[in-house]
């Protein structure tokens, strides 16, 4: 049985074929996936009549209804073309006929399948041209982070056509699909310049919709050269549903009279530039007095909390707090609507003793690093002026290691030791409540807690050497080695340019590498956005994974930022 439909949008539209029968039982399980064997016009044939078919034909019957856009056409012929779809064969046919000098590439997605749910391995693709000459460029890359990326689309746009592609409402003019392992090939293009996105198009609509397709920018545009076409170095993506909601105040929870927790909906941050003009506190609406603030800090254990230190409030008063220059992680300021609440002021004083609430080492943690950053979280804000005299860290021996203590914000210490710890060896952290108290003047509860450190000889390195390809670029750059056997075991260097890079002293296993320029210089990887368009930082994942044994260095992994 035969049917045909209009093309719609970019995809070809593979009507449902004959009824299929069912499968006798027995035998092996198929998994072999279907495979073209036989195209009109054949691949890279050129002088194609512009009134010719295209007929595709594969090794076994496909689902009509996977078929379903997973053929795109490109140039974009829109009504212009017709599928027909039967057992084995595609047909696609125009009304009018194909323009005189051009290269057409037909493009059939992982997504058809045949009656056994086997996927295509890979993108497969069918160019010809109507003139001499077929376009011979190339663009390749590989997505990162997903397990099985069979089915992305990756869509280009021509930018000599369109200098400032939307996929909101823009229909790309080359569409592939990646493999499982993520790489993806453009192949038969013209010179130009071409933006690239990678996107999983849930609605398989070919046009983006914010907050449903996960969607990935990279990091800049490829350029094809009619000197060289096929001199294009990979594109990396990583994609993810991106954020463009901005983030609300819910809520003031008061501690005590000097203490207030802001609730957001989401994680947030504050500027580190001038971060007192975050808050405004208003005490009085006829005067436009304000209540003093003293502290401002993100909650360490929970980034929708924003702590605010305040002058003693008066229980009598109804406080209005308004919060500005607050982002979500991905830049969204906060919404206009819901960035101020009220509440009434408390007259309860903080009576309560500081604890800690977070420690790294754990107390009675085993095989701790010898290059160990010792870190305290409590649970309120704490007075540093004498807290240096009331920590201690010591070896068995009572033997004190000297460091310096750096504040993060009030209930964040750090303390980075001056030289490493001794191989299996027990430490104790002690905190004597003579000195150490919170801003309210209470007292912490003595106390002790031990951890002992691993075994040196059964570590080991990583050495190499990070170049970068450009010479325009600026910012630290920020290496991770996680080991895959365990990806809670992770190292981080950070070069403030490119050049030689070592993790020292790590522990045995198979680990891979990745590292990004931090551009913006945030601390944290910017993956751009579609709108404005901004693109991502660079990043680079080393291709092999790096087997690291005991006492034995891991020479020679050198790499350079695309």
């Amino acid at each position: 049985m035969k049917r045909s439909h209009s093309l719609f949008y970019i995809t070809c539209m593979i009507l449902i074929g004959c009824a299929k029968e069912g499968f006798p039982p027995g035998g092996p399980e198929d998994h072999t996936p279907p495979k073209i064997i036989r195209t009109i016009p054949m691949v890279g044939e050129t002088s194609v009549d512009t009134t010719t078919d295209i007929e595709i034909w594969f090794s076994e019957e496909i689902q009509s209804s996977s078929a379903l856009n997973s053929v795109f056409i490109t140039p974009y012929p829109g009504e212009n073309g017709r599928v027909k779809y039967r057992g084995q064969k595609i047909t696609i046919s125009f009304l009018r006929p194909l323009k005189s000098d051009r290269t057409y590439v037909i493009t059939l997605g992982t997504g058809i399948k045949d009656y056994r749910n086997n996927p295509l391995a890979t993108s497969y693709t069918i160019a010809f041209s109507t003139g001499k000459t077929l376009d011979e460029g190339e663009i390749t890359g590989k997505i990162y982070d997903i397990k099985d990326a069979t089915g992305i689309d990756v869509w280009a746009y021509r930018l000599e056509y369109n200098p400032d592609p939307n996929p909101f409402f823009q229909i790309p003019d080359y569409i592939v699909q990646s493999n499982a392992g993520g790489e993806f090939l453009f192949s038969y293009l013209s010179p130009g310049e071409y933006r690239l996105f990678a996107i999983r198009d849930r609605l398989s609509d070919r046009l983006y919709q914010p907050a449903e397709d996960e969607i990935g920018v990279t990091y800049r545009d490829a350029v094809i050269s009619s000197q060289d076409p096929f001199k294009t170095d990979s594109l990396f993506f990583k994609i993810a549903i991106e954020d463009t909601v901005s983030p609300s105040l819910i809520r003031a929870v008061l501690s005590n009279r000097n203490h207030i927790i802001l609730q957001f909906d989401e994680p947030i941050s504050i500027p580190s530039q001038n971060p007192a003009s975050t808050i405004t506190i208003i005490s009085d609406e006829k005067t436009d007095d304000t209540l003093t603030v003293y502290h401002m800090y993100s909650d360490p254990l929970n980034k929708q909390r924003l702590h605010v230190i305040t002058h003693d409030q008066d229980p009598e008063k109804q406080y209005r707090i308004s919060v500005h220059t607050v982002t979500d992680n991905s830049g969204n300021p906060i919404a206009e609507m819901y960035h101020e609440v009220t509440f009434k002021g408390s007259g309860e004083a903080d009576t309560t003793r500081p604890v800690l609430v977070q420690t790294i080492p754990q107390a009675n943690a085993r095989s701790v690093s010898l290059n160990i950053i010792v870190s305290l979280i409590f649970d309120g804000a704490m007075d540093s002026t004498e807290f240096e005299e009331g920590f201690s860290l010591s070896d068995s021996s009572g033997r004190s290691i000297a460091g310096p203590i750096r504040w993060m914000n009030p209930v964040e210490m750090l303390y980075q030791l001056n030289e490493p710890l001794k191989s299996q060896t027990t430490y104790t952290i002690g905190l004597s409540g003579e000195h150490v108290s919170d801003l309210a003047g209470n007292s912490i509860a003595d106390t002790l807690f031990q951890f002992h450190t691993l075994n040196q000889d059964t570590l080991s390195s990583i050495l190499g050497h990070i170049f970068d390809s450009s010479l325009e670029d600026s910012g630290k750059i920020f290496i991770y080695a996680k080991q895959l056997e365990n990806p809670e075991i992770s190292y981080t260097q950070i070069l403030p340019e490119p050049g030689p890079y070592q993790f020292s002293d790590i522990l045995p296993g198979r680990y891979f590498i990745e590292c990004y320029r931090d551009h913006d210089g945030n601390g944290e990887f910017n993956k751009g956005s579609v709108f404005p368009f901004r693109f991502s930082e660079r990043f680079y994942v080393y291709p092999d994974t790096i087997t690291v044994r005991s006492r034995w260095p891991n020479e020679g992994n050198n790499f350079k930022l695309p």
